[in-house]
């Protein structure tokens, strides 16, 4: 492929994820285009200074957090890019445009998600590393972490255990989607009103990853990866914790070694599953219903993915990986 076919993909590529995430409600096309306000004035130049000039022009949005900060105080001047407010998450462009580019067939075809009872290991087998989403219905109902899992478990937990807090910021991740929370005993230290999700309180979803070996061994008490995942996968000894009400994670790929897993604990969510952006012309986008103690398996890899609570319920989930 020739240095400006490659540019063109590129650029086809970024407009297009970029599309997606200002549908998602990230910062609106004007800033963007402030941000990026440098182009190539002329097509003359040697292929290095293009790739050069187009790499600023990606890199400048994640800059555009920054530049519309109010205050030239660190902390402010920085919280743009901890909300993500006009900021594709972490590295996102890099990963973006450094993934390979699919052939489609992981989604040629597929227009919902394949619905299956609860079943064993055997049976599983054939669906087990499959690109198709897949809904297990209750494979996690019998977990004993729908009776013991809250935000008063947690913060017990993580109180208890020198150093689990700073794990998550250090170690782990701490993913706070739309919401004004800037760490995870933030998020357990909420008033009750807000805890609840009452009338006049702000809605919050959020999510972290546990890498603690203390807290993971006391989480597993509670729950189990599911049953009917292959004797010999490979899992981490690693999971998350996705929690709150409403709005839930937007649109995005997640960049991660494996499949992943993740039980529906307390509530329900409504999935949407997209192609990636160079397969639009081929696939589409559906959404489908993961309800209490269902199991959801999805590449997260190659589908580009979004989760909405219903019914201004709770929702908690466990997630992790197999491979």
């Amino acid at each position: 492929m020739s240095s400006t076919s490659r540019e063109e993909l590129i650029r086809r590529r970024f407009v297009a994820v970029t599309r997606k995430y200002l549908r998602a409600g990230g910062c609106s096309s004007a800033e963007l285009r402030r941000a990026a306000g440098l182009r190539a004035r002329t097509k003359s130049r040697s292929a290095a200074l293009n790739g050069a000039r187009l790499a600023l022009a990606l890199a400048l949005p994640l800059l555009c957090g920054l530049v519309l900060g109010r205050s030239l105080g660190v902390r402010l001047l920085l919280r743009p890019v901890q909300e993500q407010r006009c900021l594709l998450p972490n590295n996102y462009l890099v990963w973006e445009f450094s993934r390979p580019v699919s052939d489609c067939d992981f989604c040629r075809g597929v227009d919902s998600a394949l619905v299956l009872g609860n079943l064993t290991r055997d049976e599983f087998r054939e669906h087990a590393y499959s690109s198709k989403p897949i809904v297990v219905k209750g494979a996690a109902g019998h977990w004993l972490a729908s009776k013991v899992f809250s935000l008063q478990f947690f913060r017990s937990l993580y109180e208890r255990i020198p150093g689990a807090y700073e794990s998550v910021h250090e170690d782990c991740q701490f993913l706070h989607f739309r919401s004004d929370f800037d760490n995870l005993r933030e998020v357990l230290h909420m008033s009750e009103r807000r805890a609840m999700n009452l009338p006049g309180e702000a809605p919050w979803y959020v999510g972290w990853k546990n890498c603690h070996p203390q807290v993971m061994e006391v989480l597993k008490r509670f729950y189990e990866p599911p049953h009917f995942l292959p004797e010999d996968a490979e899992m981490p000894n690693s999971n998350y914790i996705f929690l709150g009400y409403e709005d839930g994670a937007d649109m995005h790929l997640d960049y991660i070694p494996r499949l992943m897993w993740q039980g529906q604990i307390i509530g329900s969510k409504t999935w949407t599953v997209a192609p990636t952006p160079e397969c639009d012309h081929v696939c589409g986008s559906f959404s489908f219903l993961v309800d209490t103690g269902d199991v959801v398996l999805l590449d997260t890899r190659i589908w580009y993915h979004s989760t909405r609570v219903e019914n201004r319920h709770f929702s908690l989930t466990v997630t992790s990986e197999y491979g």
